[in-house]
């Protein structure tokens, strides 16, 4: 009489619930993702994460976003494109496919209620400070000439810009209104 013995593979199901065991590294990275995600969750009310998906701030890829905050001079705003933004670009009649229109834009508030703002030729001053030149043609060819400008800033609405010399910012869409600023933003790396 020969004795045979027959092993016994496990069944998938029981080798799933063994990948904790047999990856630790995996079982904390996705650990910490929960964690993360139900912190993002907690927190989304008063908070959000912004991925940079353009060239304005090099630098940086990822911002907190705080939102319900008006700015400060100086802060970083994230605010919506408006089509009436859009629209204010002169000349009128030109498409402007860079314009985004509905997704959020972060610039700097180099301008808030009461400062002076005014053009010296394709120049913008803010209360005596040079912050933008308005180049002659964007990305396509298509002319572009400053915005016109009520001074001082009129309640209500923002001076918004970066540094960057095709920035589409105030510099042709004129004042951003508060009803449209989602918040302020810091830069997380």
């Amino acid at each position: 009489m020969e004795l045979v013995l027959i092993s016994k593979r496990p069944s998938k199901w029981s080798r799933l619930l063994q990948w904790p065991d047999r990856y630790p590294a995996v079982k904390w990275a996705v650990m910490g993702l929960a964690v993360v995600t139900l912190s993002m969750v907690a927190v989304s009310p008063w908070y959000g994460i912004y991925v940079r998906d353009d060239e304005s701030l090099p630098q940086y890829s990822f911002f907190l976003l705080k939102k319900g905050v008006l700015p400060q001079r100086g802060d970083l705003v994230a605010f919506e494109m408006a089509q009436a933004y859009a629209d204010r670009v002169r000349p009128a009649g030109f498409q402007r496919p860079y314009s985004r229109v509905g997704k959020l834009w972060l610039k700097e508030a180099y301008g808030i209620v009461g400062d002076e703002v005014f053009v010296e030729g394709r120049t913008v001053v803010v209360n005596g400070r040079t912050v933008a030149t308005v180049i002659e043609k964007d990305i396509f060819k298509q002319p572009v000439e400053p915005a016109q400008f009520e001074s001082p800033i009129p309640s209500g609405h923002y001076y918004l810009g970066l540094p960057h010399q095709r920035s589409f910012d105030s510099r042709v869409i004129g004042y951003v209104s508060e009803k449209d600023i989602k918040g302020v933003v810091w830069p997380i790396f």
